[in-house]
């Protein structure tokens, strides 16, 4: 029988000037980032403790020249950590997975599931 997916607590977004079609776009690979890569970050969070809050905030705006920055806050048992990516991306997606990136590095360490599995 396969293992549930485990999941966040809370998840909020912000779009500002950001297309309908682009934030269904966004909403989809966050969702995938959680249920699939994020699931040994979020195995370890509740490993120490089953009862842990985990949120997500994240806000992307398209700025004037037509590209892409974002904030992402994850709060995962009181540590909260802030990935603020204002290098103007074309593609507004990559900061999606730029931002579970180093989140992943930041919980699991620079190595991820090499040394913790």
């Amino acid at each position: 029988m396969p293992e549930q997916a485990l999941n966040v607590t809370e998840l909020k977004e912000r779009f500002v000037d950001v297309s309908e079609v682009m934030q269904a776009d966004i909403k989809k690979l966050v969702q995938f980032q959680i249920t699939n890569k994020s699931q040994s970050i979020l195995k370890k969070i509740y490993a120490k403790n089953p009862d842990a809050k985990v949120s997500i905030e994240y806000t992307i705006i398209k700025n004037k020249q037509g590209k892409y920055e974002s904030d992402f806050v994850f709060v995962s048992d009181g540590d909260k950590f802030v990935v603020s990516s204002h290098q103007w991306f074309k593609v507004a997606t990559d900061l999606i997975s730029h931002a579970f990136d180093k989140w992943k590095r930041h919980i699991l360490g620079f190595w991820g599931k090499l040394f913790n599995k």
